[in-house]
């Protein structure tokens, strides 16, 4: 095998790491005071790898050269510069605890491509990038973070309406917050199963790439996919405490139903934005699920952290944009 095209798998792992850094599917558990944190993350690496194994494949097809256009040549030197690019970003976000987007940082980079070589080759931007395909992409960003909006504002008044039927005092209340702690852990559960399958496949995308071209041999697919599972798992238990705290317990005050409410939202819209091969942001969806919860309540989002959020999630395409741009004009004069 071409040690370029090993280059590629070793750090298409490391993007595997990067991304379950920046995991905070488990912050609803941990936020909820449900369990305790460090259960919260080895319990969330297990069922991400899972999911990995189970739902990456149709999202990874979507993801990569099916962004660029027709007049591009999907090289080695492109593959690199997408993953270094994404990796760096993504790694300095979750130091900083910020919850940014996989999917943005992959599709920031492919567009940084698409505009260097459009320069370098003097071809039109519409050839540069497959419109079709971004335009996909981009509703999902648009509506994914609605749908889990309204979904859990929807959820909230529901769960509200039981407990002030159920409510016959103090005891009667613990008592169905710790049913509802054990629909929360179920919630989560199947959320970041979907979770696994979706942000993988930002990384599973270089993979089916270099079998179509024929670089890496289809009976590898499996292995590879396997040790990318691993490799999100230890991101997440290695680095992900930072982010799972800052969006568990500095948005707003939640209890067991309240986090269920929240992420049964996330759970419906991951999973079948995963089975309908839509690559979308689990962070904004959830992000704007609490938000949504919260309205519900007369709570509002801590300001000074989302404000956190809202410029990492704004400066995430133009800053990927902008290193994969630096990695390829890099790349272009080693390789």
């Amino acid at each position: 095998m071409d040690p370029i095209v090993i280059l590629l798998l070793v750090l298409m792992v490391g993007l595997a790491f990067a991304i379950g850094a920046n995991d905070e599917t488990m912050a609803t558990l941990v936020g909820s005071r449900a369990v305790k944190i460090k259960i919260a993350i080895y319990f969330g690496g297990g069922l991400v790898f899972l999911g990995v194994l189970l739902l990456s494949a149709s999202v990874g097809k979507t993801i990569g050269a099916n962004l660029l256009g027709e007049e591009i040549v999907y090289d080695v030197s492109m593959m690199l510069a997408i993953l270094v690019s994404t990796i760096i970003w993504l790694v300095v976000a979750s130091q900083t605890g910020a919850p940014i987007s996989t999917t943005h940082s992959v599709v920031g980079s492919v567009t940084g491509i698409a505009i260097i070589y459009m320069i370098q080759h003097s071809i039109s931007f519409g050839g540069a990038l497959n419109w079709a395909k971004m335009g996909e992409v981009a509703l999902g960003w648009v509506i994914s973070p609605l749908f889990g909006f309204f979904g859990a504002y929807f959820f909230q008044l529901l769960v509200g309406k039981y407990l002030h039927l159920r409510m016959e005092g103090l005891d009667s209340l613990e008592k169905n917050e710790k049913g509802f702690m054990w629909l929360l852990i179920a919630a989560v559960g199947w959320t970041q199963i979907s979770r696994g399958g979706n942000d993988s496949a930002n990384t599973l995308g270089i993979l089916f790439g270099l079998i179509e071209s024929g670089e890496v041999d289809a009976s590898l697919q499996i292995w590879l996919t396997i040790i990318t599972g691993i490799a999100l798992a230890a991101g997440l238990v290695i680095v992900g405490k930072n982010v799972i705290e800052n969006v568990g317990n500095n948005l707003i005050e939640m209890r067991p139903s309240d986090a269920f409410s929240i992420q049964i939202s996330t759970s419906i819209v991951i999973f079948l934005a995963t089975v309908l091969g839509l690559p979308v942001s689990g962070s904004h969806i959830l992000i704007f699920a609490v938000i949504g919860a919260g309205r519900v309540k007369g709570e509002r989002p801590d300001k000074k952290s989302f404000r956190k959020m809202v410029i990492s999630w704004v400066i995430t395409f133009p800053v990927a944009a902008v290193l994969a741009i630096i990695c390829y004009l890099l790349f272009g004069l080693i390789i």
